[in-house]
């Protein structure tokens, strides 16, 4: 069984046509094959239910400060508007999905986040422990797991945790084969054009001579750091219909996929 877990984003998630189109192609993957499990985000539509709270929020060294009332508008709009939305339409095609959060069966455990300064960010979180039992029981019956990267630690705090550092720690206690991060760019670009593949060793050699710049730094070294702890290839695509997936999977991927020799 080759297990491939997909995260997707608050913008992605909005796009017209595009969960019908995540559905049709999880559908394609499992019929070849594949167990499927999906993190997602939904920044937009956590902005917008703040903003018919009127609810004023802040950011310290570039994230998100989560105070108790935020924390509930997030829980409320990922593990559920968001999270339902997904596995609603993914269920239309055929698709046997189950929505869950970190919190449910204590999947991700969490602990409490501080800025890089060391400033409160109130009610941010990033995995700490990841209890596979429910995942793997998912995995291995057929269900796609549609996971909010909302989670709580043994206190019962609930924690805002970013979905890609949230998809990378599950991918790596899952043992996942290929983690795809389908995002709004087409891949990793080098020199103006999106490199088809790159090795782990290469990333900070890209990084020091200032051909991988701004938020790609991040989402690559996390990408290194997964695979250096057992995930076996990452993907960083763009979204070019329902047959983006199976594509991935073989020769025909417009992204970039980074691996490990």
């Amino acid at each position: 069984m080759r297990k491939v877990m997909i995260k997707i984003g608050g913008s992605t998630v909005n796009s017209l046509g595009f969960l019908t189109e995540m559905a049709k192609g999880i559908y394609d993957l499992q019929k070849n094959g594949f167990a499927v499990s999906v993190v997602h985000g939904g920044g937009k539509d956590i902005n917008e239910e703040l903003g018919r709270l009127k609810k004023e929020f802040l950011f310290v060294d570039g994230q998100r400060v989560t105070d108790e009332e935020t924390m509930f508008a997030v829980q409320r709009v990922l593990s559920g508007d968001v999270n339902k939305r997904i596995v609603n339409e993914f269920l239309k095609f055929g698709v046997n999905a189950v929505g869950i959060s970190g919190v449910d069966a204590n999947t991700a455990c969490a602990k409490k986040l501080f800025s890089q300064s060391g400033k409160d960010l109130g009610f941010v979180g990033e995995i700490e422990i990841v209890n596979t039992k429910l995942l793997d029981l998912f995995y291995e019956n057929g269900f796609v797991a549609v996971i909010s990267p909302v989670s709580r630690d043994n206190l019962g705090n609930i924690y805002n945790v970013n979905a890609d550092g949230a998809a990378s720690e599950i991918a790596v206690a899952l043992k996942i084969d290929d983690l795809i991060f389908v995002s709004d760019v087409s891949g990793v670009k080098v020199g103006g054009k999106v490199v088809q593949n790159i090795e782990i060793g290469e990333i900070y050699d890209l990084i020091e001579r200032g051909e991988i710049t701004g938020g790609m730094i991040p989402k690559l070294k996390g990408a290194s750091e997964a695979i250096t702890k057992g995930v076996r290839r990452v993907h960083i695509c763009g979204w070019n219909g329902e047959k983006t997936l199976i594509e991935e999977m073989s020769d025909k991927s417009t992204g970039t996929t980074i691996y490990r020799k």
